[in-house]
């Protein structure tokens, strides 16, 4: 897909640049992910798994290991301990009996709800010290985010 004359590659290389200024910030002060994994004992590539499923209900290893861009025999033992501590199951497809999905369980939900209920929480201690445009901003930059990258996946 050629590029449009309005975005210069001079714009191209500075949402690079901040993507990878981004990242560690979004895990570290936006999510906290440290203290959600003390807190839930789930380690991040779990809550991923658990998030993507708690969007769509079900999906293939193949389709989380393409979502995470991790290799299929590393997300087999994820998904063995997501099994082993009862949030998913493995299901066949009732269509095409080869196919098997991965099914979030109602415990899997809650326990995603409690975690986005922490995150929840750490993003509320925000309010004291941002001001409401910024944090309005905030808001409107991640929905942004989220449109865009579904736009390009």
């Amino acid at each position: 897909m050629p590029r449009r004359k309005s975005v210069s590659k001079e714009m191209v290389d500075d949402v690079a640049k901040r993507t990878f200024d981004v990242l560690p910030m979004l895990k570290r002060r936006l999510l906290r992910m440290d203290a959600v994994q003390a807190e839930h004992s789930v380690p991040m590539s779990q809550v991923q798994v658990l998030t993507m499923l708690g969007e769509t209900g079900m999906m293939t290893v193949s389709e989380i290991s393409s979502r995470l861009g991790i290799a299929k025999p590393n997300i087999t033992p994820l998904v063995d301990k997501l099994i082993a501590d009862g949030y998913v199951e493995r299901k066949r497809d009732e269509i095409d009996r080869r196919v098997v999905k991965v099914l979030l369980l109602p415990a899997g939900a809650e326990k995603l709800e409690s975690i986005r209920e922490t995150i929840g929480r750490h993003a509320m201690r925000w309010v004291s010290v941002v001001p409401d445009k910024d944090f309005y901003d905030l808001q409107y930059a991640l929905e942004t985010i989220v449109r865009v990258l579904n736009a390009v996946d």
